[in-house]
């Protein structure tokens, strides 16, 4: 349903200037709004792939496994004066979402996504858990990575 507040003009800048529970929340209305039946989210792969067609309709500069020298993130979008980049985990237990959001902000961590070819930019790194449980169907744990420069001595 592209009637749903996630797909007006309103949230056209939300990922580029907003808050990070502004984004998430843009995220889940995103999630929200498509038919689960006919695009069910089982795994991370799907979830991905949905935010990736989203950001790409918007005409974002979206990177999905964006290779650095340590690893792969997940979703890069890049903005003249911010990177977003968010860590994906995808669990249908509440009892493994705090760990899974742990899991992902420690790759983004020991990866440093986002880093390479900074410049100038904002950087905003998210560690994201999206729970599929029938009863849930969202982004349920969500947390911004802070202090993840590590010094390259």
């Amino acid at each position: 349903d592209t009637t749903t507040p996630a797909f007006s003009l309103k949230n056209r800048y939300v990922i580029e200037t907003g808050s990070v529970d502004e984004i998430i929340s843009l995220f889940n209305e995103v999630l929200a709004a498509l038919a689960y039946d006919k695009y069910p989210v089982g795994d991370e792969f799907v979830l991905r792939a949905l935010l990736q067609v989203y950001l790409i309709g918007k005409n974002h500069d979206v990177r999905v496994e964006q290779h650095n020298y340590k690893g792969r993130s997940d979703i890069l979008v890049n903005f003249p004066k911010r990177r977003v980049v968010l860590e994906l985990k995808y669990t249908d237990k509440v009892n493994e979402e705090k760990n899974k959001l742990d899991e992902a902000e420690q790759q983004i961590i020991e990866k440093g996504y986002g880093l390479e070819n900074l410049g100038d930019r904002e950087l905003i790194q998210i560690a994201c858990v999206f729970n599929g449980d029938k009863n849930k169907r969202q982004i349920t744990m969500y947390k911004k990575v802070e202090n993840s420069v590590i010094a390259l001595v």
